[in-house]
């Protein structure tokens, strides 16, 4: 029994850095791969770089499986200077503050599923049966999560988001606690008498409690989500091959890495001392583990954008407003991946499509709705209607939410909730329509 519990728990310690440094070479944007390589081959000298293999014709779709070499590089990459994500900025602050592997994998598992404006997106019940974990070992990673900078960052909610800043403020004034919790759409629409009454408090002591609160960030992530603002380099290039698509993961910007055999050829040598000895072998090993996570790396990313090619098709050959319905969701079931995992693929992922440029691997993704037939419609659709709608709009009479939605059921024939276009209309960053009126 105690050989038993001790070979598991040496295995566990053994998985647990390979775990890690898997999930961080899946997430990682290919410049950033690049610069980790470029620092492991001077740190490690089990590491060694050598020339690329003669290039190959890029694989058709019906040849996916075939790997190929980046053709025309100079011509077709666009470089960048790329600015800290939100990602950098946790997973930096994780690595400071959290003391075991396990909060480590957690936090890292949490940080992968925070979006662009720095919510949540997922449920701790969720995360936890992702991880094989207690709800309460999660939900304790993610309350020191929230710690972090920026403010309120992995809220699950406006509500918990501008709550957490107030706690780090120090805020002690149950009044603007109250109004947070339970007031916040009245705060939206300026009906400050409403909040008055349903709280039983002077009119001047609620706007005084509302002048604190719209002082709060209630996106905190938005200030690193200028990813659409940089020019990149493509993970990814995809072209068009007669009736098919061709595509080819871009090694060539990164070194090409093996293991250096005189130094395997060392640890041989009975010559050698226990302590040199000790060191090699700690080297060789994290050197075969980060080739084994690159690896993964490029087979995880090809099988997730070979499903993405198959089904987006009309989107990469004439634009994104040919999607289809389509999210993370479906990819993990047709490869045999869990959600989460197909997250750290795309985010700050991007392909070189053959006729709508340089593409974030996340704007293939899109939710759906349905109109009046019960036909799928992509998301994005109607996202770019509701923009339509309220750019064209008389700023003196602003379109409500339910103006919208009656226009999409009237126009398009779409039959969309009331809460759906607030939520659209939050993820373009449209302000309601109490915000946009201009007196």
């Amino acid at each position: 029994m105690y050989m038993d519990l001790k070979q598991k728990l040496e295995l566990r310690h053994l998985l647990l850095p390979q775990l890690r440094q898997s999930l961080k070479i899946l997430a990682l944007p290919l410049l950033d791969l690049k610069n980790l390589l470029e620092q492991e081959l001077v740190n490690n000298p089990f590491l060694e770089e050598i020339p690329e293999a003669p290039s190959l014709p890029p694989a058709t779709f019906s040849e996916i499986k075939r790997e190929s070499k980046t053709p025309d590089l100079e011509l077709r990459i666009s470089f960048m200077t790329r600015e800290t994500t939100l990602q950098d900025v946790l997973l930096r602050q994780l690595g400071m503050f959290t003391s075991t592997d396990e909060e480590l994998k957690i936090g890292q598992e949490i940080i992968g599923n925070i979006d662009e404006n720095g919510y949540l997106t997922v449920t701790i019940e969720e995360l936890a049966a992702s991880l094989g974990l207690s709800l309460d070992k999660v939900e304790c990673v993610l309350r020191l999560i929230q710690q972090f900078e920026p403010a309120g960052v992995a809220a699950r909610g406006p509500a918990e988001c501008l709550l957490i800043q107030l706690g780090l403020s120090r805020e002690k004034d149950p009044l603007v606690i109250k109004i947070v919790e339970s007031h916040l759409e009245d705060v939206a629409k300026k009906n400050f008498t409403h909040i008055a009454k349903c709280l039983k408090e002077p009119l001047n002591n609620i706007e005084s409690c509302v002048k604190k609160i719209l002082k709060l960030d209630p996106k905190p992530g938005r200030n690193y989500a200028a990813d659409e603002h940089n020019r990149v380099v493509p993970d990814i290039f995809i072209e068009e091959d007669e009736d098919d698509l061709a595509i080819t993961i871009n090694k060539e910007d990164t070194p090409t890495v093996k293991i250096n055999q005189d130094y395997k050829a060392m640890l041989k040598n009975p010559k050698i001392d226990p302590q040199t000895k000790e060191f090699l072998k700690e080297k060789l090993q994290n050197a075969l583990e980060l080739l084994r996570a690159i690896n993964k790396r490029r087979d995880t990313l090809r099988k997730v954008v070979e499903v993405i090619a198959e089904i987006q098709q009309d989107a990469i050959r004439h634009g994104l407003s040919r999607l289809k319905p389509f999210t993370f969701k479906d990819v993990a079931q047709r490869i045999g991946m869990h959600e989460t995992t197909i997250c750290r693929v795309v985010m700050n992922k991007y392909a070189q499509t053959p006729h709508q440029g340089i593409i974030a691997l996340k704007d293939f993704f899109s939710s759906h709705v349905h109109d009046q037939n019960g036909q799928a419609i992509s998301s994005s659709l109607v996202k770019r209607r509701i923009k339509e709608l309220t750019d064209g709009e008389d700023r003196k009479h602003p379109l409500s939410d339910e103006d919208i939605v009656g226009i999409l059921l009237k126009e398009d024939n779409l039959k969309v909730a009331r809460r759906t276009v607030a939520k659209y209309r939050e993820e373009l960053k449209i302000l309601s329509s109490a915000y946009r009126r201009e007196h």
